[in-house]
């Protein structure tokens, strides 16, 4: 898949206050693996289960359960801001992230946009989410404090969760008040639906639809040495595209870059780039229905997946 040319760069302003934010260092990374213009993929032949497992193991578990609740995404366009990098690296990484939102069919802001996908990189993740968790704990919108405690105790190198809201499947105005610049603007602004009125009588089609409004994705400065710019993009761009399942003990295929910090043992390949199942299931996840329940969002991106797979080998 060939990324569109003079893709439009976001600077954004530098956040301010994460003062825990390593000193940038071109020393951490190594030169890219392949162009920044172009997706890789590495793809094999899968079968119909392999590609349910895919995106169950995958994707997190709605609240609700699959029949009643839903798999969230990002409804407005994405637009990514890279920190605790060089300028050279946040560059590669930034636009790299662009070009797999836009080989997987998503939407992406223009130059100039309000960052929604942060991705910072960090000395020490557990004491990074701690300060977050003191001194800007807006960032974690309404996430539980034995949720928030979860993430910092995860483990890392990479420690990433969402902010999702209901929004109007309609109109994707959000149910509640929301900040919608988070950093590093102090003052909050809302947008406020009093209610949720619908046209819609159907009882397939919901009213509201579960929009993630931002994604949060620390990375550990020790675990990206010897990484690409490439492998750092499609990772990041993976686990701030979708809400990605805690998976405990359970790792991701070893043809996904989600498994790019797993311990696969010496003898395993380690992934270069994001590969076709990734490039798929994003491209399913935002093109499959966004007001209707996790397991019928599951059937249709199923089906696109044998769609765009059996295209792909033609």
């Amino acid at each position: 898949m060939k990324i569109k040319q003079n893709i439009l760069m976001t600077m954004g302003a530098t956040i301010a206050g994460l003062m825990f934010l390593p000193a940038p260092s071109l020393a951490t990374l190594t030169d890219p693996a392949s162009s920044d213009d172009d997706i890789v993929v590495i793809g094999g032949k899968t079968t119909k289960a392999a590609i349910a497992e895919f995106i169950q193991t995958t994707i997190a578990t709605p609240k609700g359960g699959r029949h009643q609740g839903q798999y969230a995404r990002f409804a407005n366009p994405i637009c990514p801001k890279v920190v605790g990098l060089s300028a050279a690296n946040i560059d590669q990484v930034e636009k790299r992230m662009r070009g797999v939102a836009l080989a997987a069919d998503m939407k992406v802001a223009a130059e100039g946009c309000d960052p929604n996908v942060f991705v910072m990189v960090v000395a020490d993740g557990n004491e990074a989410v701690s300060m977050l968790r003191k001194k800007k704990s807006r960032v974690f919108g309404g996430l539980s404090h034995p949720e928030r405690a979860r993430i910092a105790a995860s483990g890392g190198p990479a420690y990433s969760w969402k902010r999702i809201q209901a929004g109007s499947a309609e109109t994707r105005a959000l149910q509640n008040s929301d900040e919608t610049r988070i950093l590093p603007v102090d003052s909050i602004s809302k947008s406020e639906v009093p209610m949720m009125n619908s046209n819609v009588k159907s009882r397939i089609k919901r009213t509201v639809q579960q929009s993630m409004t931002h994604s949060f994705l620390l990375l550990e400065k020790d675990a990206l040495v010897d990484l690409t710019t490439v492998q750092i993009a499609d990772y990041a761009a993976m686990r701030s595209y979708i809400d990605t399942r805690d998976s405990g003990d359970q790792t991701a295929p070893r043809y996904s870059i989600l498994s790019l910090f797993d311990d696969a043992g010496a003898n395993a390949a380690t992934p270069v780039s994001a590969s076709e199942m990734d490039l798929v299931l994003l491209s399913s996840l935002y093109n499959s229905p966004s007001d209707v329940s996790a397991s019928m969002q599951s059937s249709a991106m199923l089906q696109r997946f044998e769609r765009e797979l059996t295209a792909n080998s033609e």
